[in-house]
């Protein structure tokens, strides 16, 4: 056997045996346009899953609200969740890191430090004016219903969440149930512009739109037409 020399090395690096290194896999998991983690690493389908699952329920929901659940069995949380079924509610116990990655691409992200420790949310669509019919129900649906059925197990602790685009505390909540409907609303408001000789204005506002606007546009012509003092 020939003796390694420097100049045997350098032909032997020079020739065609040795090939170029390949692509890296974090290079090659780039330009497939797959996202990585810190690491290099590509997500795994469970997480990326799961996350797309939390940004549906934090987006796609008028009602999300986080809760602690304390060393609840399984039987517990079916029955608990078919309690929350009949308010129109939906609970998922969460996984705590990637739930907090997909709060922190919405506008709730002040929500963050209320995930720790044993978590879920309770997510509801009910609209205000279902939950107003559903108010006086045994079970009420949407708010109402979600907050009588933690409340009465020793077990949940509900610490916020989010109604429609606003953040909610605790309190926030047991004040927004307290509050009348939106239908009810709408009526003291138009009792009140009775009162104020607003009375005209509220016969106009209930008519149909045609004759609406024929009496604003007669209204205009008579103040156009009007003599000067």
């Amino acid at each position: 056997m020939r003796p390694l020399t420097v100049s045997t090395v350098r032909q032997y690096a020079s020739t065609s045996h040795i090939s170029a290194k390949g692509p890296s896999h974090k290079a090659a998991a780039v330009d497939s346009g797959k996202k990585l983690t810190n690491y290099g690493k590509e997500f795994r389908p469970q997480k990326t899953f799961l996350h797309h699952t939390y940004s549906s329920i934090l987006n796609n929901n008028r009602i999300m609200l986080i809760c602690q659940h304390n060393n609840m069995s399984v039987p517990e949380l079916i029955q608990l969740r078919t309690e929350l079924a009949a308010a129109g509610a939906d609970m998922k116990v969460i996984r705590l890191g990637i739930f907090a990655a997909a709060l922190r691409e919405t506008r709730y992200a002040n929500l963050e430090p209320l995930i720790n420790g044993p978590t879920c949310v309770i997510s509801c669509n009910v609209s205000p004016e279902d939950e107003e019919a559903q108010s006086s129900a045994k079970v009420p649906k949407g708010l109402a219903g979600i907050r009588k059925i933690v409340e009465k197990n020793r077990k949940m602790i509900l610490l916020g969440g989010k109604v429609d685009d606003a953040l909610v505390s605790v309190d926030d909540m047991a004040k927004m149930v307290e509050m009348p409907g939106i239908q009810t609303l709408r009526s003291q408001v138009v009792g009140l512009l009775s009162q104020a000789g607003g009375g005209r204005l509220v016969q106009l506002l209930g008519m149909n739109p045609t004759l609406l606007v024929m009496n604003l546009d007669a209204h205009a012509k008579s103040g156009d037409t009007a003599p000067e003092a």
